[in-house]
């Protein structure tokens, strides 16, 4: 399912280099991950499909409220008030 071209494809994405051989292990890793998720279709769920008193989180409320650290704290990438990442779609 996975081609080689296409791990290349999400490495040249993430920045990443990888060998031929490294290339070839993560197209089987990818394969055997998406035949699990093509198995998990194959589960019958039945009546719980339709439910959704199992999606009820009982935590804490959110709550908005000012941060003690400024963003020029945790991020180089802070561009007046906005963040400026390197560009990693469309290199090639």
């Amino acid at each position: 399912m996975f081609k080689p071209d296409d791990v290349r494809k999400i490495a040249a994405l993430s920045s990443l280099e990888l060998s031929d051989e490294e290339v070839g292990k993560f197209a089987e890793q990818f394969t055997v991950i998406l035949k699990y998720f093509e198995k998990l279709k194959e589960v019958d769920v039945g009546e719980l499909a339709d439910r959704d008193d199992q999606l009820q989180v009982n935590g804490r409320d959110d709550i908005c409220t000012e941060s003690e650290v400024s963003p020029d704290q945790f991020s180089p990438y802070l561009d007046g008030k906005f963040f400026k990442v390197p560009r990693v779609i469309e290199q090639n």
